[in-house]
């Protein structure tokens, strides 16, 4: 009988446990149905307006004059940067999208988890070298991490994945 009840007692562990952790996950993920905050939206019309959407002309109400975007193995420093990196995007991707996964936020930090799905429009650079993806479907998942002060984006944090990319290219092969 003893084992039983601990038994019982550990199903319904588990199953709490899996409750609240629901709980949790859903209110940290984004979704029509969460209230986002004004820091959330500005990321997310980043994405959407600005990296998706071309938009270029947002920039200047979305940075801070002295950004700093970090990645794998470069960094952009300044809006007059952050125009150029838009204007490579533009010309890298004849098309771009981003599904959101994921977002967090806590103080003047937001954090998101994203998938991104192009075409091909030109060449593409990365650690591992420049490669033609003209015409070729390419996806690949992030996770970036936004700094904000003062209703703008002062620092960027962007961890991607390149390997995969450049396998949904095609431009690598698994062995």
């Amino acid at each position: 009988m003893g084992g039983m009840v601990t038994s019982m007692l550990k199903a319904q562990l588990i199953l709490t446990l899996m409750v609240v952790g629901l709980a949790v996950g859903s209110a940290a993920q984004s979704g029509s149905a969460g209230v986002q905050t004004s820091q959330q939206k500005l990321v997310l019309s980043y994405f959407r307006d600005v990296l998706d959407g071309g938009k270029i002309e947002l920039v200047d109400n979305m940075f801070q004059p002295n950004c700093e975007l970090h990645f794998g193995s470069s960094d952009v420093k300044g809006i007059a940067e952050v125009h150029g990196m838009v204007e490579r995007i533009k010309t890298t991707y004849s098309s771009l999208t981003t599904e959101v996964h994921d977002i967090f936020e806590s103080r003047d930090r937001v954090v998101v988890r994203v998938t991104h799905r192009a075409t091909g429009g030109g060449m593409l650079r990365s650690r591992m070298g420049t490669y033609d993806i003209k015409g070729k479907t390419i996806s690949w998942d992030a996770i970036v991490i936004f700094q904000l002060k003062n209703g703008k984006i002062v620092e960027e944090w962007i961890n991607r994945d390149e390997l995969g990319a450049l396998l949904t290219a095609g431009i690598l092969k698994p062995n």
